[in-house]
């Protein structure tokens, strides 16, 4: 399928963002901008090199015009054009060179493209970019290339612990390997409590000193919907899975204040705009991590434009989510709703059938709590997002998405599943039915390992599938899973979307691939759907916020597999350059 191949340290790589470059805000008054040539964009035959409708009104000066460029409107029509002008943070015209020449005025600032790409800005649906903050404020990383093995783990782990004031907690985060124990951590930290969280975030380790803190004892029950993992005797070692049971320990952490959060944000914020991403919804954010927003929002001091949703981990989170969150909406910042995790990564899916995990057939919630909370968020007017993995916790979501709709048959709701891994057939028509959006993240194939071969042949043509969910008309959004998944570009999740390769660069489910139209337009026009934006975000129209990033190729006409290489040149949001490489 390819002439190049692609190595686990390609993803590695665009995991680990773009080097050398200048991040600028609220440029007014440049001169001129000319961007290196590159050869002139091959245009296919279906997408015309059009105007967009709606030409401005007569006698408008723009206030920057992008022109020979390659621009990809992501309209209804996938129109192609030249040219790009804005006026007033928006979108004034996309058409022919000529056009969009006759717009400007003595103070337009103009942008020549050298045959680059523009494409509307990235809406990156699913991240949880405080979080993502935090990792790379507090925690040491313990992650690939540095760190492979437990003993590699061990050894970077040991400076932190050396620099710890007595009885400071450490803290860090891992990926591909096993959960650390107690035992293994007691060695190189008996006396500072340790803290280690699993990239993806659904299970952590901790050592003795941690347990003694939290009082967590062999005779600790788990928490409805949480995993303490024990030996033979019955004593915990020092693995937690799901956040219920995370919380045991969690709650003896200090945790980020909202001014804490509010100062890290800002290091993500970049990270994102290099790589092109002008939108984010954050899918996880509990109160602190809301009030960090908020101040942000207040400040007017946001980079990017962000949906946040508040999560429910905890019963008693309704009362706060109905009473204590302010409903923040201007063109920054907006509180779009809230989030459920109803099962967790793949340890501890929720499905109908044994899986060889920790857990199968527990759910996070009480099912029926979880409906009546469900209904009483329903009720609110606002979205719901659910991350659900297993196909009984998608199926369970569903059950209640279909009730509180039917209690309160609210005119088009557009509540979410995130993730949507395990899909079966009903599934898919079920969730069509309802108007449910699927927040996807197809890069999770490359991150699988032997997972598939863990589920079984027939479960596992059910994963992602990304395919018969656009065939059934259910609205899909791309997202990045950042800071839970290596890779947050959306370089990755594009070439993924495209070619499903595994971490063995065979692909998984082919016929479940989008083409790299449609997987960009689901990083675009459908993710700005999956959050009420799509008459403001996701295309290049008149009227549209002025978010847009320049590639140095064309999305269209290279290999799918050189998706990964293709870079952000400058990303602009509300016609203010962001970001520009150096």
């Amino acid at each position: 399928m390819c002439d190049r191949h692609l190595t686990r340290r390609d993803f590695i790589k665009l995991g680990a963002g773009a080097l050398g470059a200048t991040l600028l805000a609220g440029c007014r008054g440049e001169p001129s901008v000319h961007m290196t040539a590159t050869p002139a964009p091959t245009i296919g035959a279906k997408p015309a090199l059009t105007p967009t409708t709606a030409p401005p009104v007569a006698g408008q000066v723009a206030d920057a015009i992008l022109v020979n460029g390659n621009v990809i409107t992501m309209d209804a029509r996938d129109t192609l054009a030249q040219a790009v002008a804005i006026k007033d943070s928006k979108i004034l015209r996309a058409g022919a060179n000529g056009a969009i020449r006759a717009l400007a005025g003595a103070n337009t600032k103009t942008i020549d493209l050298g045959g680059k790409t523009v494409t509307p800005g990235l809406i990156d649906a699913h991240n949880h970019l405080q979080v993502w903050g935090n990792l790379l404020a507090n925690y040491v990383a313990l992650i690939p290339p540095d760190v492979k093995t437990l003993n590699d783990l061990l050894a970077k782990l040991k400076p932190a612990i050396a620099k710890a004031k007595p009885g400071e907690w450490v803290q860090g985060y891992y990926w591909d390997i096993d959960p650390p124990t107690r035992a293994q951590l007691d060695p190189i930290s008996p006396d500072n409590p340790v803290w280690l969280m699993q990239q993806g975030g659904h299970f952590a380790s901790v050592n003795s000193a941690a347990l003694k803190i939290a009082n967590i004892t062999a005779q600790t029950r788990n928490p409805e919907g949480g995993v303490i993992e024990r030996d033979k005797q019955g004593n915990p070692t020092g693995v937690f899975y799901n956040h219920r049971a995370m919380d045991l320990v969690r709650a003896h952490i200090p945790q980020p204040t909202p001014q804490q959060i509010a100062d890290s944000l800002r290091a993500a914020e970049m990270k994102m705009a290099e790589v092109g991403v002008t939108t984010y919804h954050d899918n996880n954010a509990r109160f602190n991590a809301v009030q960090g927003y908020l101040q942000v929002a207040h400040a007017k001091s946001m980079m990017l434009r962000s949906q946040v949703y508040y999560t429910l981990e905890w019963p008693a989170d309704l009362d706060r989510a109905l009473n204590q969150i302010e409903r923040i909406n201007d063109e920054y910042m907006r509180f779009a709703g809230y989030k459920f995790l109803i099962d967790g990564q793949f340890p501890t899916w929720y499905t109908h059938e044994p899986h060889p995990g920790i857990s199968w057939n527990m759910p996070t919630w009480n099912p029926n709590q979880y409906k009546q909370t469900i209904k009483a968020l329903h009720d609110t007017g606002l979205q719901i997002s659910v991350h659900a993995c297993g196909d009984a916790a998608i199926d369970l979501t569903l059950d209640a998405y279909e009730a509180a709709m039917k209690a309160n048959p609210r005119k088009d709701p557009r509540h979410r599943i995130e993730h949507a891994i395990l899909c079966s057939k009903d599934a898919v028509k079920r969730a069509a039915d309802l108007g449910v959006v699927i927040s996807c993240q197809p890069q999770f194939v490359r991150g699988m390992g032997n997972l598939p071969d863990k589920l079984g042949a027939e479960r596992a043509k059910r994963l992602i599938v990304t395919r018969d969910w656009m065939n059934a008309g259910i609205h899909l959004a791309l997202g990045s899973d950042t800071p839970t998944s290596p890779w947050y570009t959306p370089q990755v999740t594009l070439t993924e979307s495209v070619l499903r390769f595994d971490q063995f660069n065979k692909p998984l489910n082919p016929e479940q691939a989008l083409t790299i139209q449609e997987a960009l337009r689901m990083h675009t026009m459908g993710s700005a759907y999956a959050c009420f934006e799509e008459n403001s975000k996701g295309s290049l129209e008149p009227g549209k916020f002025a978010d847009l990033a320049v590639w140095n190729a064309n999305l269209y006409t290279i290999k799918p597999e050189e998706i990964l290489q293709a870079k952000i040149e400058l990303t602009m949001i509300g016609g203010k350059i962001v970001y520009q490489k150096t």
